[in-house]
C-alpha cells in the first residue's frame, strides 16, 4: 500500500492506495496550513493511521508515502524552497524527512500542480504526451507531463506562471510576493474574491467566487470569465513553446464553464494555427481529486523504482517508535 496527502490553505485529501493507484480509502478535511509544519504533519500522521485502522491494514503494509503541497518544492530534498503566504513557517522545513522517521518508509514530496498534473496524465490521457495542467485556485500554478515523467526545472520553481508579469510593474495590482503585476495578482481565486469583496460580497476564498459565479451572479461571472481571457493570454505562449497535445485546467475557476471557454476562446486567438491544431483544452476529470490521485502517484513511482526495489531487498528501515 501507499498512502498519499494532497494538502491545500484549507483542505486536505487524504488517501491509502494499492499498488496500481487504487484508492481503498479516501477523505477530505479542513485544515490551516498557516497553522506551521509540525501540527499539520502531525495530524497527517494521525488521519493516516486511523485510515489503516479502519481499513484493517497494518503499518507494515505501507511501502512509501506521497505529499503535495502549495508551493515550491525541492524534490531532491523533500522540503519547500522559499517562504510564501499559504505556508508560513514550512520553508526548509524536513517535511520528507520527518515523515520518514514516523513511518519507515520513502516518502515523496512534491508541489501540488506537478502531483496533478502527473494524476491527471496517468487517469485521463496516458498516452498522450507532452500534457499541460494548470491549476487555478487560491493561486495559480503548472505542471508538464513529458513521455509519462514530470518536466522539472533546475531549483524547484517550475511552472510558477501565477508570477508572470501581464502589467507594468509600477500600475499592477500587488502581488502576494511583492511585486506588482502578476496573473495571480489579477485572475487567482484570491484575486477575484478580494474584487467582490470590496463590491460588499461576502466572499472569503475562491472556492465561494464559484459557488457565486455558478448561482448566475453577474459580477462574479464576469470576473471569472475576465480570468480566464488573461490566463488564456499567458498560456497562449506556453502553448506555443510546448505544442502540447492536451491542457488541463483545475483548480476552483476550472469549475465554472465560463472560465475554461473564456481560455479556449483567448488561446486560440493567441497562437498559430500549427502549435493548436491538435490541442485538447479540457477541465481536469479528477477535479478536486487530481492532487491525491497524483502524491499516490509521486509514491507509486518511487516505491515501484528499480533503485527502491533494490533498497527493499536489502532490508527496510524501521520506523521510530
Amino acid at each position: 500500500m501507499v498512502l498519499a496527502a494532497d494538502l491545500g490553505a484549507a483542505h486536505a485529501t487524504l488517501a491509502l492506495c494499492d499498488l496500481s493507484g487504487r484508492p481503498l480509502a479516501e477523505a477530505v478535511h479542513e485544515i490551516r496550513l498557516a497553522d506551521g509544519p509540525e501540527p499539520v504533519l502531525g495530524w497527517v500522521e494521525q488521519r493516516w493511521r486511523e485510515m489503516l485502522d479502519a481499513s484493517g491494514v497494518v503499518a507494515g503494509r505501507v511501502l512509501g508515502l506521497g505529499v503535495s503541497v502549495p508551493g515550491p518544492v525541492d524534490v531532491a530534498t523533500g522540503r519547500v524552497v522559499h517562504h510564501t503566504p499559504v505556508l508560513p513557517g514550512w520553508q526548509d522545513h524536513p517535511v520528507r524527512d520527518l515523515l520518514e522517521r514516523r513511518f519507515g518508509v520513502v516518502c515523496v514530496v512534491d508541489n501540488d500542480a506537478n502531483a496533478m498534473a502527473l494524476g491527471e496524465h496517468h487517469t485521463a490521457w496516458p498516452g498522450s504526451s507532452p500534457l499541460l495542467f494548470v491549476k487555478v485556485a487560491t493561486g495559480i500554478g503548472a505542471g508538464v507531463v513529458v513521455d509519462g515523467r514530470l518536466l522539472r526545472g533546475a531549483d524547484g520553481a517550475e511552472g510558477d506562471i501565477g508570477h508572470v508579469r501581464i502589467t507594468s510593474a509600477d500600475d499592477g495590482p500587488l502581488c502576494v510576493c511583492g511585486a506588482r503585476g502578476c496573473l495571480a495578482a489579477s485572475a487567482s481565486g484570491r484575486a477575484l474574491a478580494r474584487a467582490l469583496r470590496e463590491q460588499g460580497e461576502d466572499v472569503p476564498d475562491s472556492r465561494s467566487v464559484v459557488e457565486l459565479a455558478s448561482t448566475g451572479h453577474a459580477e462574479a461571472t464576469r470576473l471569472v470569465r475576465e480570468a480566464g481571457l488573461v490566463i488564456g493570454d499567458v498560456l497562449a505562449t506556453a502553448v506555443s513553446l510546448l505544442n502540447p497535445r492536451v491542457l488541463a485546467l483545475g483548480g476552483d475557476l476550472a469549475l465554472v464553464h465560463h472560465f475554461v471557454g473564456a481560455v479556449c476562446e483567448r488561446l486560440y486567438q493567441r497562437t498559430q494555427p500549427q502549435s493548436a491544431r491538435g490541442l485538447q483544452v479540457v477541465a481536469s476529470g479528477l477535479g478536486d481529486r487530481a492532487g491525491v490521485v497524483g502524491a499516490a502517484r509521486l509514491a507509486l513511482e518511487e516505491v515501484l523504482s528499480a533503485e527502491a526495489v533494490d533498497r527493499a531487498l536489502a532490508g527496510r528501515r524501521q520506523p521510530v517508535p
